[in-house]
């Protein structure tokens, strides 16, 4: 498995002080819905990643470094595997990684009309991958 730095998390960002994952609205992490996790740049003391999770319960959203072990704490909970989750490069859907299925060129074009109309637009395409799950999800990705 690849590891990718979030493009959103800057050098520095991994000097903020780590914090616990709870829902600050619920006063709780037991209804906390991991979305992504990420490596952060290599800092001494507790092992910390970057990590983005929405509790359930009220739908408030959050980012920010936290300790590894708290982040494994919510991750090991019995019926966690819902939903997606990007773990650094790679993404887990029913609790596996998805593995690639195929790739293609789509058109980013879509014309407000079904007749046949030349309007002098030049086609744009986008190269993409999909990957999918054994339960059959799939998600396309650029590339």
């Amino acid at each position: 498995m690849s590891i990718m730095k979030n493009p959103l998390v800057s050098g520095g960002v991994s000097h903020l002080p780590a914090k616990g994952l709870a829902c600050t609205r619920c006063g709780s992490n037991d209804r906390l819905n991991l979305e992504t996790i990420e490596s952060i740049e290599p800092h001494t003391g507790e092992l910390m990643v970057w990590v983005s999770y929405t509790c359930v319960a009220c739908d408030s959203s959050y980012a920010h470094n936290a300790p590894f072990h708290d982040v494994a704490v919510v991750l090991n909970r019995s019926g966690n595997t819902t939903g997606l989750l990007q773990f650094g490069g790679a993404y887990f859907h029913c609790g596996e990684p998805m593995a690639f299925s195929e790739s293609s060129a789509r058109s980013v074009y879509a014309p407000m009309t079904t007749e046949d109309v030349d309007d002098g637009l030049l086609d744009v395409y986008l190269k993409t991958k999909v990957i999918q799950c054994r339960c059959g999800f799939r998600m396309e990705l650029p590339v």
